[in-house]
């Protein structure tokens, strides 16, 4: 537990949120307005309240996808009867990590990522027209401000993004037991199988092959034995392979603990090896 902050400490953190919170709401009124007056890059043709609708919904989804995935590893190092409690959590959970399914979520949900914020990226994207008044009356050099999207990045970087992120990190069963990630998922798996982004394991094998990258482990000066492959959807298998790594970085005297739990919080990355 963080120290007590200090009268001066306290100033300066209240003092950052509320300048954050001024930025955001300035920004959230610059491109609802811009919306309203259909002052955007939106398509021709689409009511402004689906403009708005679509605005909102869509920045929910790309958080759920941003936030899901810290969630799905951060439960695999929980108890496995804490997570018997939350049915739809484990369902999302054996899902994701049945044989060969994590590579292609990680696929399919980066290309839904991708594009969710391309839409979002039309739809806040403020363009005045010739002869169209500015926002708000403001003038020509802060409009060109506006025009240039900035307002709209910081939108979806702290609505979109960081706050899920945040609350994934935070509460993961409880974030990972909305029904509505399990059909995120499906439509991952299904982006990845339609072969639309296949081109990525080409590259990822020609950069791995040419930076020779190995595991954490072969940097250290511990014994590393890979691990035998296991069937990660059965869960006493899942933690046992977590628990073998993680007595590797154990094993470390010199490393202190705060250390020693960062490398564990990784370890979950290399029970997946991809092929070509």
């Amino acid at each position: 537990k963080a120290p007590p902050r200090t009268t001066l400490q306290n100033a300066f953190f209240w003092g950052r949120i509320m300048v954050s919170l001024a930025i955001l709401g300035i920004s959230f009124a610059v491109v609802l307005e811009a919306l309203f007056n259909e002052q955007t890059a939106m398509w021709d043709g689409v009511p402004t309240f689906v403009s708005v609708i679509l605005f909102f919904v869509l920045m929910c989804i790309v958080g759920l996808m941003e936030g899901m995935q810290i969630a799905m590893f951060a439960v695999m190092k929980m108890p496995e009867e804490e997570l018997e409690k939350h049915p739809i959590a484990k369902k999302n959970c054996e899902l994701t990590f049945a044989d060969g399914h994590l590579e292609s979520f990680l696929i399919g949900r980066q290309v839904l990522c991708t594009l969710c914020m391309f839409v979002v990226a039309r739809i806040s994207s403020i363009a005045i027209g010739e002869g169209e008044s500015n926002i708000f009356g403001v003038s020509d050099g802060m409009q060109k401000f506006f025009d240039a999207g900035i307002l709209g990045a910081i939108i979806t970087t702290l609505v979109a993004s960081l706050a899920w992120r945040i609350i994934a990190s935070s509460f993961p069963l409880p974030f990972l037991s909305n029904p509505l990630i399990y059909v995120i998922i499906r439509v991952a798996l299904f982006v990845d199988a339609t072969g639309i982004c296949s081109a990525s394991k080409v590259a990822a094998s020609i950069q791995y092959k040419l930076f020779r990258y190995q595991p954490d482990e072969e940097y250290m000066d511990v014994s590393y034995e890979p691990p035998e492959p296991v069937d990660i959807v059965d869960p006493e298998n899942r933690r046992a392979s977590l628990r073998k790594r993680k007595s590797v970085y154990d094993a470390m005297a010199d490393m202190n603990e705060d250390h020693g739990q960062s490398m564990y919080k990784r370890m979950s990355f290399y029970d997946v090896n991809f092929t070509l």
